[in-house]
């Protein structure tokens, strides 16, 4: 599977979340075999699933070993649940962690690390942005 993190200008809050982790990522999704991208989207307001179309020049792919079942599970788990804007506030500011609601991050990482994947031992999901998982994948 691939990691595709958000590199094109975007809109106002993919430049926020740039300027904020410092870093040319605002965003990062799971792209199955099939396609299909995976994260929580706040264009989309949430979990969700949806056909991705390759380009490299919006896009950085990083290619990582998921298992397949574990993603859909996840998936099936919390699609539909809200984006979690405050949440991403948590890089500049402390805030609580919420549960049903997750950034596209806080998402990736979280199937990563119920994957097994050893760049995710010792790390909290809700703690890791676009660009420090991008980091966290390159160094590993």
């Amino acid at each position: 599977m691939v990691l595709a993190f958000y590199k094109a200008k975007g809109n106002f809050i993919d430049r926020l979340i740039r300027f904020w982790t410092i870093g040319p990522y605002s965003h990062v999704e799971i792209i199955d075999e099939d396609g299909y991208m995976y994260s929580s989207s706040p264009r989309d307001k949430g979990v969700r699933k949806k056909a991705h179309e390759f380009n490299p020049d919006k896009w950085d792919y990083v290619e990582v070993e998921i298992n397949p079942k574990i993603l859909e599970e996840f998936y099936e788990e919390t699609k539909g649940e809200s984006y979690d804007l405050i949440g991403i506030l948590g890089f500049v500011i402390p805030v609580k962690d919420r549960t049903n609601r997750w950034f596209c991050s806080e998402w990736c990482s979280n199937v990563l690390k119920i994957s097994g994947h050893k760049a995710m031992w010792k790390q909290e999901p809700s703690k890791i942005s676009p660009n420090r998982l991008y980091k966290l994948l390159k160094n590993f």
